[in-house]
């Protein structure tokens, strides 16, 4: 196994480099290790899941007791949707079928030590992205082919200086170093998930197959979080691979961000160099499987009724459950999901659906869930931490906009319909048409959903009467549009 000694000068200035008040290229740095360059990190490697979505990076976990003696597993951590982006899920003590590829750098292609995933010992998608995987190796075997595993590093508070070390699967050559500063973040939201109390840092580099790289503290020694999502701060979008993040109230905007998941709650579940989620304090357990039946629209406007007065709209949300009752509650804070406080009383789990209001006022709201085993079931820092948050933007009541249709004769003497969306008020619109002497627009029948925003109807269909009903996020409809298309003089 290479000892530290053998880093060469270039690795030891990189070391020295982040201690030091100097200018580091933002752009990535590929990193080398044919003459073991880099040989502390060649435990972060490229993550291959039969059932996750695409290739991701793990790193190989320090679980030695002080001593330095192991006897236990090999571990590696990574991002949870990688194995499985289902929103609600977590799962534990399941198998797992893929590998790992070590020594992962650009000049090692043909020195990459691979190793079998063997279970997924805990992860979860609510609240968090995280996955802890055992391999099919002991530690011991791991790093007797010269694998350096890193350790759990402890969670700064403030905005710190680090790396991440990782690589996008294009070009999938090798692993790359790229520096930054990172601080913690309220939550970030990527519908249909929510993730609370995160990180987020500005490395430049990070791309679709970099999920699962390391957060690497400065003197390049601890594991402190993992790579889950990039993209531009926009509270407008927060769709996938077009996440938000919040600032506690404030959502953070024009912000090029990556954001990752801290690795603390992994610290308390180890005992003698094996995953111990029985530990007393560990904090990954108990946690509930969640399936989601209907999903509800994260984006929804207030209503008026016919006094002119707020009608909240309900959340309509049916699903189900591995335990045999649950609780919930709706807050505007999904930190706040994570307090036992105000939650309902304990619901039959065959009672699964709420449909309770959500709010009258604009702004983001949050449906907490968790699942228990009964009334007196208390409310441990595990189960809270695997509660569900589920996010609904609400949007000022608005009548919905006349139709936008525009109309132009072409060459051929067809005529062009255009007709243009203005989400969240217009977001599609349903049509019908007819002879001009017996097609009524006002008639609710025989009206069908626009397939195209762009249709030229031929000098062959001419004339016809044309009828359009625009509708808003809630399903009200505009006043109805009349065109009569005419064939050319």
């Amino acid at each position: 196994m290479p000892s530290r000694s053998a880093l060469s000068a270039s690795a030891t200035w990189l070391l020295l480099a982040l201690h030091a008040d100097v200018v580091v290229a933002a752009d990535p740095v590929p990193l080398l290790n044919a003459q073991l360059q880099s040989v502390q990190w060649n435990g972060i490697g490229r993550l291959s899941s039969q059932h996750g979505t695409h290739q991701c990076i793990a790193t190989l976990l320090d679980t030695r007791e002080p001593s330095g003696q192991s006897s236990g597993p090999a571990y590696v951590v990574t991002a949870a949707h990688c194995l499985d982006p289902r929103n609600g899920v977590v799962a534990h003590d399941v198998p797992a079928e893929g590998s790992v590829a070590f020594n992962y750098f650009i000049d090692t292609s043909e020195q990459r030590v691979t190793f079998a995933l063997k279970q997924r010992v805990w992860s979860s998608m609510q609240g968090t992205d995280l996955a802890l995987l055992e391999l099919d190796a002991s530690l011991q075997d791991v790093m007797a082919q010269g694998i350096e595993p890193l350790r759990l590093g402890e969670r700064p508070d403030t905005a710190t200086p680090v790396m991440v070390i990782g690589e996008p699967s294009v070009p999938d050559e090798g692993l790359r170093l790229m520096r930054c500063t990172q601080q913690r973040t309220s939550h970030a939201i990527e519908y249909p998930w929510v993730w609370r109390d995160i990180e987020r840092n500005d490395c430049a580099g990070i791309a679709e197959g970099a999920s699962g790289s390391p957060v690497i503290s400065e003197d390049g020694q601890r594991l402190i979080a993992v790579i889950n999502s990039v993209g531009v701060a926009d509270s407008t979008r927060c769709e996938r691979n077009s996440p938000c993040a919040f600032d506690h109230a404030e959502a953070l905007t024009g912000q090029a961000l990556n954001y990752a998941m801290p690795v603390q709650r992994l610290s308390g579940c180890w005992r003698q160099g094996r995953a111990d989620l029985e530990n007393p304090d560990c904090t990954l357990l108990p946690a509930v499987h969640i399936e989601i039946q209907e999903r509800i629209a994260f984006m929804r406007k207030l209503a008026l009724d016919a006094n002119g007065q707020i009608e909240a709209p309900t959340w309509g949300m049916t699903f189900a459950l591995d335990t045999p009752r649950y609780r919930y509650k709706t807050v505007q804070d999904p930190k706040a999901c994570e307090d036992p406080l105000h939650y309902s009383g304990t619901i039959e789990a065959a009672q699964n659906r709420i449909d309770t209001p959500i709010g009258t006022t604009p702004g983001w709201y949050f449906l907490c869930l968790i699942g228990v085993e009964g009334a007196d079931q208390r409310p441990s820092p595990g189960l809270m931490a695997n509660s569900l948050s589920l996010p609904v933007n609400l949007l000022p009541a608005a009548p919905v906009p006349d139709p936008d249709v525009s109309i132009r004769r072409l060459e051929d003497a067809s005529l062009e319909v255009t007709w243009t969306r203005h989400p969240p008020d217009l977001v599609r619109y349903f049509v019908k048409r007819g002879p001009p002497q017996s097609t009524d627009c006002e008639s609710p029948s025989g009206y069908r959903r626009a397939r195209h925003e762009v249709y030229a109807f031929k000098p062959q269909q001419l004339p016809l009467k044309l009828c359009t009903r625009g509708e808003d996020i809630n399903g009200s409809h505009s006043v109805v549009r009349t065109d009569h298309l005419l064939p050319a003089p």
